[in-house]
């Protein structure tokens, strides 16, 4: 079955109703921008090493909690929007939808904390290309080719709808994609790739990497 059909058939079964929207007792947002997080591999004394670094999706530049536009910004900590820690470790490489702020830690001065309202866990990859949220709008056609999903940059107001989406090349289990194909909604699917035009005029979404939405934050 190809992603189209299988998106279909979960929108005609009600599937991606049921997974759509966030789950109860989520948290409540914590800024509208999404973070590529990674671990500090440093072995300085703590809380100056071993927190993550964090840049912005899709930007060169980050700006830290002392101001200061970096590549990538140091946290010593991460916490839910409630500033109390996370209940589980945020895997490398994933992305969250966060907030940067600064606070003090006796001794060592003011360092960057990450507010963190959802986090979403890599799935194949590297990621190659731009990150995106992906939709399907809803609609539907009678010939080929069919614009019926939306792709939106991530922390960008870029957007380009398109006909096929290729999941194939994450090398993600089936299991996974199902999953992934579920969250094609007006929650949306993240994923890293880039669009390519088609032999029939269409355009392709090939995906090098989805995210899937994390267990909850709070214990």
């Amino acid at each position: 079955m190809t992603c189209r059909a299988m998106v279909a058939a979960l929108l005609a079964s009600g599937g991606l109703l049921g997974l759509a929207g966030p789950a109860s007792g989520d948290p409540a947002a914590a800024g509208s921008s999404f973070y590529v997080v990674r671990s500090d591999p440093r072995l300085c004394p703590s809380p100056l090493c071993g927190g993550h670094w964090v840049a912005l999706a899709n930007r060169a530049l980050t700006r830290c909690s002392d101001g200061a536009l970096r590549p990538h910004c140091y946290v010593a900590k991460m916490v839910d929007d409630a500033r109390q820690p996370l209940s589980a470790n945020v895997p490398p490489e994933a992305l969250a939808r966060a907030a940067i702020e600064g606070r003090e830690f006796p001794g060592f001065g003011e360092l960057g904390v990450l507010v963190v309202a959802e986090v979403w866990k890599p799935v194949g990859g590297p990621a190659k290309g731009d990150f995106y949220r992906l939709r399907d709008t809803g609609v539907r056609c009678i010939r080929a080719p069919c614009f019926s999903m939306r792709a939106e940059q991530l922390n960008r107001r870029a957007r380009v709808t398109f006909s096929d989406l290729d999941l194939k090349p994450t090398g993600a289990s089936a299991e996974d994609l199902a999953l992934a194909l579920a969250l094609l909604g007006p929650k949306g699917l993240l994923a890293a790739g880039r669009v390519n035009t088609t032999s029939n005029s269409g355009r392709v979404f090939r995906a090098t990497r989805i995210y899937l939405r994390a267990a909850k934050l709070r214990a």
